[in-house]
């Protein structure tokens, strides 16, 4: 199946016991209907009364209903998105945004009795029916779009062996079931991804780990500081550290970023050069490459974006990356499609050193939490607003604590380096803080598990960029 991002929120007291179910039958009845793009669905669990307030406020309905279905794109039945359709993909994520989906479970608890078989049957044939709505379809008349929902749902249960009459049981099983505990780590190697600003090297480091440990943004030197992203694969772990693109600093903190791509390129089992499928060997490529050429370590050319050029484009770039260099390996992938992924990892495992593991198996990053956190809301920044505002705002998280309820309170300041720049922040009547403030939010839940009380304030630090005293303030250390 593709890889969706289905995210599943549970509003009910206890553990989720139906997110594995509910990620196969989203998953499946995506690939039933022939969506070939990994496609974003964000699913709420929730009680008849939490179902009823949302009737209330979409719909002015006050009414409880089973399942609420609330598509982000203009679909027709049987044309599934190809992301090649106006504003289909995410920029930041490379996914189709399908939409939201709430299901009451206390209704499909009902529904399962009245109907007579079990709640994972009501709760997979109501998450079919919210993917077909999501997918342009509707049952609000009486004629053939009726008819046609109604066989499709059934179609895609049934080859899922959800009937009325039988449930297969290893639906409920975890999509990826944890490593047995006999299974230890043999192999472990640190990989650098180098390359210019904007390559995709925060996006394949986050295709590579499973996780969003790097903020994604399509205007350049987004990342400020060396991320390390985790993958541990049976008997190996992969420390992969994403580093900032190598470009002319214009001040200070463009220094250190630059520092960083260089300290960060020595030291490591194996470097990955991420470029454009263009085939010139650009100044900051070459300068790289003679870094490389002095480690004396294996070196992979990455030639990123492949999804964005005819094929028989790439033989030039290979032909001229080739005179500059013999790489161990060249390899064309796109990150953002997560293509030529898995074949990269097993090039990669096998430059691994024969070690002990560096992290424990379930991590993803060696970033506190607090830090995510802040470069969350500095990446819907980056999204939200033009030009060079975003690059002259830092984020700081000034309180990260957890109820006792679970609810994380986060309060985050954001710094600009002028006046203007603040209103153009907060905008009119503070419409884009809330904007950020939300996107900001509902990623840092995605990421923290868990429901999210987001405080935000905007503050002026002139100039901060060329003091080093508020780089270091802001996390940025001049001995990383």
């Amino acid at each position: 199946m593709k890889n969706h991002d289905i995210y599943i929120d549970w509003e009910l007291s206890g553990q989720n016991p139906y997110k594995p179910l509910l990620t196969r039958v989203i998953a499946a009845a995506l690939e039933a209907e022939g969506v070939t793009i990994p496609c974003g669905v964000d699913v709420l669990l929730t009680t008849d009364e939490g179902i009823r307030e949302i009737n209330l406020e979409q719909r002015q309905i006050d009414k409880a209903t089973d399942v609420l279905s609330f598509p982000m794109l203009e679909l027709t039945p049987g044309t599934p998105p190809d992301g090649t359709g106006e504003d289909e993909l995410d920029p930041e994520t490379g996914l189709c945004p399908l939409g939201d989906m709430v299901i009451s479970v206390e209704r499909a608890e009902a529904q399962a009795q009245e109907f007579g078989h079990s709640i994972q049957r009501e709760l997979a044939y109501l998450a079919v029916h919210s993917v077909l709505h999501l997918l342009g379809y509707d049952h609000l008349d009486e004629g053939t779009q009726k008819a046609q929902m109604r066989a499709r749902e059934e179609a895609i249960l049934e080859d899922l062996g959800v009937t009325r009459d039988q449930f297969d049981a290893s639906l409920n099983a975890p999509l990826t079931p944890p490593a047995p505990a006999e299974v230890t780590v043999k192999r472990c190697g640190m990989i650098t991804l180098c390359g210019r600003p904007n390559v995709g090297k925060s996006t394949l480091t986050n295709a590579l780990v499973g996780e969003k440990v790097a903020i994604v943004s399509s205007k350049p030197q987004t990342t400020r500081n060396r991320i390390c992203g985790v993958l541990t694969r049976g008997e190996e772990q992969f420390v992969f550290l994403d580093t900032p693109g190598l470009h002319r600093a214009a001040n200070r903190l463009g220094e250190y970023m630059v520092d960083v791509v260089k300290k960060s390129v020595a030291d490591v089992d194996a470097v990955m050069l991420l470029v454009e499928p263009i085939p010139n060997v650009g100044g900051p490529e070459r300068e790289l490459i003679e870094q490389i050429k002095k480690l004396k370590v294996p070196s992979v050319l990455v030639i990123n974006k492949i999804d964005t050029v005819e094929k028989s484009l790439l033989l030039a770039v290979m032909e001229a990356y080739s005179k500059v260099h013999d790489f161990t390996a060249i390899l064309p992938i796109s990150a953002k499609r997560r293509e030529g992924l898995e074949e990269l990892l097993d090039l990669l495992a096998t430059f691994l050193p024969e070690g002990h593991q560096l992290f424990p198996q379930d991590a993803v990053t060696d970033q506190p939490e607090r830090q995510i956190c802040a470069e969350i809301v500095r990446e819907k920044l980056l999204y939200c607003l033009d030009k060079e505002i975003p690059h002259g705002t830092a984020v700081e998280v000034t309180k990260f604590s957890e109820r006792d309820n679970g609810i994380l309170d986060l309060h985050v300041t954001i710094y600009c380096e002028k006046n203007s720049h603040k209103g153009i922040i907060i905008g009119k009547q503070g419409a884009m803080l809330k904007k950020i403030s939300t996107m900001a939010r509902e990623d840092a839940e995605r990421f923290m598990g868990t429901k999210v009380y987001l405080e935000t304030w905007v503050k002026v630090k002139e100039n901060w960029r060329d003091n080093w005293n508020l780089i270091r303030t802001f996390g940025f250390d001049e001995r990383d």
